[in-house]
């Protein structure tokens, strides 16, 4: 008989309970995956089928990563984001973000403790910090799905022992401006608690928008804990590989936790990213063209639909539409789904203030992100 354990009360993941309560048609569209459209590099492949008959491959390893892993990242974030990242003290190497941020969240609280989040979230990050006896107290974003630093700061209380951002943002596609990200970091110094930063859309940023990691206002890396994955910006979901740079004085507590956990990342995946790495962020970003060609194609569908509002957002592969109507957005996802063959994913998920929909249009070519935006515009029509 089950008993009452410590995710009891954590929520289900949402998008496995809506897919096992639709009807999915065969031949669905789905604008609710978050992941690229394209696959890894070349040499990310030859790099992880190259090392799986020799011992990097096959046996443990380092569990904060292999040398070679840790000194590319290390290098990576000094060129690229402006974090001063020492590959001994400071990066540790993950079985992808999401197990970075359990390693962040397990290392630097205790049962009982408060960690601030900003809605609409990433659920697995309030499932993380419940699944740790902590709890997530909610700051609203703004209409422009941008947080107002001073509403983090009234939410702070003396329990809290961190601030989670995402940008570019996961579910909203909001780029936090750098005065935010810059407010937001002082002001977890000013309180001594950490700004758990999680940047795996860094590379998808769209206009005049600029991606910022908040370490960079950090330069002692004392307060500020930044994760990164291969997953989006290297197409790579499946190879299940990411990377932390922390503080020195947390690191021996976050390798108690990746000991625990995962002991290190697989070897063939170790290999795939430091190959990646190699290659750089110009291959993320030869796909940007082909990205905003499919964002068009939902900004331009979506004008003019009766009861729905977009927020244009800059980042990520996301929006998160508004929709003015009694229902609520699970049964409007659910109709999409069965009736229409379009899949999204309902605000209920992120905790949205108002019903709303979450599209993704990273993981489509653009013919079919055109004949997803035709189910879905009928769809509203026809629902709200």
């Amino acid at each position: 008989m089950p008993q009452r354990s410590r995710t009891t009360d954590v929520m289900d993941a949402p998008i496995q309970q809506l897919l096992q309560q639709a009807a999915v048609p065969d031949d669905a569209v789905s604008l609710g995956q978050g992941v690229p459209f394209f696959g890894p590099p070349e040499e990310a492949i030859a790099a992880a089928t190259d090392v799986l008959s020799s011992p990097d491959g096959y046996r443990y390893g380092d569990d904060a990563g292999h040398p070679s892993l840790r000194r590319a990242m290390a290098d990576t974030l000094r060129r690229d984001n402006d974090i001063a990242a020492c590959r001994h003290d400071n990066i540790i190497a993950t079985a992808g973000a999401n197990q970075a941020f359990v390693n962040a969240v397990l290392a630097t609280t205790e049962v009982g403790d408060s960690v601030v989040i900003v809605t609409p979230h990433y659920f697995n990050h309030v499932m993380a910090v419940q699944m740790a006896g902590c709890r997530p107290v909610f700051v609203q974003a703004g209409r422009d799905y941008v947080p107002d630093p001073d509403d983090i700061a009234m939410a702070l209380r003396r329990d809290t022992r961190a601030v989670v951002t995402i940008s570019p943002n996961n579910p909203t596609g909001a780029v936090y401006p750098p005065e935010t990200l810059r407010a937001i970091n002082e002001l977890c110094a000013d309180h001594g608690i950490y700004h758990v930063s999680d940047e795996p859309y860094e590379y998808f940023v769209y206009g005049s928008a600029r991606h910022v990691s908040p370490a960079s206002y950090d330069a002692g890396l004392e307060h500020t804990i930044s994760l990164f994955s291969f997953s989006k910006s290297y197409g790579m979901s499946g190879y299940r590989i990411g990377a932390m740079a922390v503080p020195a004085d947390i690191y021996g507590e976050v390798l108690k936790v990746q000991d625990t956990i995962a002991i290190c990342p697989s070897g063939p995946s170790q290999a795939a990213a430091t190959a990646a790495l190699s290659v750089g962020g110009a291959y993320p970003r030869r796909f940007l063209p082909a990205l905003e060609q499919n964002r068009q194609v939902f900004v331009d569908g979506l004008a003019g639909i009766d009861g729905v509002s977009l927020p244009v957002t800059d980042g990520a592969f996301y929006f998160l539409l508004r929709l003015d109507t009694d229902r609520a957005a699970w049964d409007v996802a659910l109709r999409l789904i069965e009736d229409y063959g379009v899949v999204t994913i309902p605000g209920e998920a992120f905790a949205a203030r108002t019903p709303s929909l979450r599209i993704a249009y990273g993981n489509l070519a653009e013919d079919t992100a055109r004949e997803g935006m035709r189910r879905l515009a009928e769809g509203l029509r026809a629902l709200l």
